[in-house]
Order: structure tokens, then C-alpha cells, then sequence
């Protein structure tokens, strides 16, 4: 629920001008930039997602997240966090949600706002967490909108095939925040046939990466363990690309890393490749590990 607590603090919940979007994600990204915490660069995440969540919920004309001023190095996060306030907007009406990403989005980064419907499908899911979550609604201590969830399996093939992969990353990732444990988490991917499973699992590492971020060690341990796996490719390509949004808000993060192992080395290898791949094309791929780095990891 520490992660929960954090998105919902009123202080990223209030409407703002386009000015003040961009200024306040400037600042946040900058404080990430200047610290070799990674706790403070994960929850730089959390916030700059929030923000993004609350421009959508109080957009008005003319306001965008296609601005040439709007930091490169936020625009995967802020992206992400439009999913969240579309969404609530839309209460997950597929044509207005759609229209609300497309409207608003840079076409370079609109992909990651679908990520984030995956991640709330997550969230309201019923399920012991959700009835939890809307108790501490009831006494003001997490402000959870009052949506109807759709089932998954009438609802995505609503999408596109890659949208749908991301909806599946978006739910991986929420179903490892809602009882962190990886085993767990997957079991549980396993028996939700609608989503991708593979593309949950990568899902499930990314979001294990960021609950973890003080431990990378045991990240990188967890992605080892994890290879010989049958799901050990999807989760070892989730680690990369955690660490690919670290670097990218970021930059000089993975200079900070210190493999202990070959296997943790061919993981930041490989982000290190694919930042760079994307930073040459112009923009990070959604939640895509570029097979260019994929094939720097298998090299070393």
C-alpha cells in the first residue's frame, strides 16, 4: 500500500496549467538526476505518474503531452501516467478511452499509456486487495475512483495485438505490487488466460525491479535463478527494460551499477544497448526489449 499512499497524496492531485505540468516534471526529474538514490529515482517515477494521471483528469483545451517542451526523459513515465487518468475518465469505456490516449499523446510515446490500463484492470480486480483498497476510500486514505471493471476476456479484444500486449505488462506489474512475491504473481498470471503471459511476466520483473530498487543485487540474483525457467527470458527482459526507464529519466543511472556476477553484467549490457538504440531512433520503445540488446546479453 506504500506505493498506493504515495500516488494518491493530494499534493500531485490538483488541477495545473501546461506550464506548471511541465515545470513540476522538470523538477522531479532533476532532483532524480542529481541523487545516487534509487529510492528517490523510483518514487521520482511514482510522482511524475501521478502528475500525468491528474493533466488527464483535468485536461482542458489545447493541453497536451505532445509538447516540444515536455523533458524526453519524461515522456515514457508521464505517458504511463495517462493511462491511469484515462481511464478513470473514461471508466475504462474502450472508444473514449482510446480517443482520450490518441487525442492527448505524443505519437512517439502513446503506447505507454496503454500499459496502464493493464495496471488498473490489476487494481480492480476483485479480489481481497481491491476490497481493502476501497476501505481505506471509506476513510479517506487512498482516493480509488469508483469504476466498473470489465471482465478481461469480453474486454481486450477490444485492442489491438500490441496494445494487449501491454494491457498484459500493465497487470503482471500490478499483480506483483498487490501481493509481492514473484511466485505468486505468476501463478496468478498463469491462471488469467486472457492477458499475455509472457508479456505478465516481464511485467511482474519490472515491477519487482522498482519495489526492489535498494537491492538490485538480488534483482539481478532473481533474474539469474529465474533463466533456466521456462518464463526466465520474459522475466530476465523485464529487469532490462527497468533498467532501461531508470536510464532514461535518469541518465548515468546504470554508471552507478556494480555487477557482481556475469549475469547481472549482461543485464545492464544490454539496457545500456537499448537505451541507446532508443535514444538514436529518438524514442524508448513501450515496455520493448530491443533484440539488438538482447542479443548483447546472450553475447557475454
Amino acid at each position: 500500500m506504500t506505493t498506493f499512499r504515495y500516488v494518491s497524496a493530494k499534493e500531485f492531485r490538483q488541477p495545473m496549467s501546461q506550464q506548471e505540468f511541465i515545470d513540476k516534471l522538470r523538477a522531479i526529474q532533476q532532483r532524480a538526476v542529481l541523487t545516487p538514490d534509487m529510492m528517490v529515482k523510483t518514487t521520482g517515477f511514482w510522482a511524475i505518474e501521478n502528475l500525468g494521471a491528474t493533466f488527464v483528469r483535468h485536461a482542458r483545451p489545447g493541453q497536451t503531452f505532445n509538447d516540444p517542451h515536455l523533458p524526453i526523459e519524461v515522456r515514457p513515465i508521464a505517458h504511463c501516467g495517462m493511462g491511469v487518468g484515462a481511464v478513470e475518465v473514461s471508466d475504462f469505456e474502450p472508444r473514449r478511452m482510446i480517443g482520450l490516449i490518441e487525442s492527448l499523446s505524443n505519437p512517439d510515446y502513446k503506447m505507454f499509456g496503454y500499459e496502464n490500463v493493464g495496471a488498473m484492470l490489476g487494481v480492480y480486480e476483485p479480489d481481497l486487495f481491491t476490497t481493502m483498497a476501497k476501505g481505506f476510500t471509506l476513510v479517506g486514505l487512498l482516493p480509488i475512483a469508483p469504476l466498473h471493471w470489465p471482465e478481461p476476456a469480453g474486454y481486450l479484444p477490444a485492442f489491438e495485438p500490441e496494445v494487449r500486449r501491454l494491457i498484459s505488462h500493465g497487470y503482471g506489474r500490478m499483480v506483483y505490487f498487490k501481493g509481492h512475491s514473484i511466485a505468486r504473481a505468476i501463478r496468478t498470471a498463469a491462471k488469467a488466460p486472457a492477458f499475455d503471459f509472457g508479456a505478465c511476466v516481464q511485467g511482474i520483473a519490472f515491477a519487482y525491479s522498482m519495489a526492489n530498487n535498494s537491492d538490485l543485487h538480488r534483482v539481478w540474483r532473481a533474474g539469474e535463478t529465474m533463466a533456466g525457467e521456462e518464463e526466465g527470458r520474459f522475466f530476465n527482459d523485464g529487469l532490462i527494460f527497468a533498467m532501461e526507464f531508470w536510464e532514461w529519466m535518469s541518465p548515468g543511472t546504470l554508471d552507478t551499477f556494480a555487477p557482481q556476477t556475469a549475469h547481472a553484467a549482461g543485464l545492464i549490457a544490454a539496457a545500456r544497448q537499448g537505451v541507446a538504440l532508443g535514444r538514436a531512433r529518438g524514442a524508448l520503445p513501450a515496455f520493448a526489449v530491443d533484440p539488438e540488446a538482447q542479443a548483447c546479453r546472450r553475447s557475454l
